[in-house]
């Protein structure tokens, strides 16, 4: 099982730039390859304005126990109030 879990509680703007830092945990048994991490940043009534998404690890994996960081960005646009995180995609070795 893979869990994400944003790191501090706001999201950070560096000049024209929402950005968003996340935790990537390994809580199963495998080693995981090629997690894909998908950013959903949404304004305060939860519509989605806008996506990013970033490989958490590569080839190189994600052992049990192990967590990886990762960070998340979308252009600056003031409606956005949160983003919630998701795993969508991975490889089991």
């Amino acid at each position: 099982e893979i869990t994400t879990r944003l790191v501090g509680s706001e999201m950070c703007i560096r000049d024209s730039i929402y950005y968003i830092n996340a935790t990537i945990t390994n809580n199963g048994r495998r080693t995981y390859t090629f997690i894909e991490v998908k950013g959903k940043f949404k304004n305060s009534s939860g519509t989605i304005l806008d996506t990013d998404w970033t490989y958490a690890v590569g080839s190189e994996g994600l052992e049990p126990g192990e967590s990886a960081t990762i960070r998340l960005s979308v252009s600056k646009n003031y409606n956005i109030s949160n983003c919630s995180l998701e795993v969508y995609d991975y490889e089991k070795d």
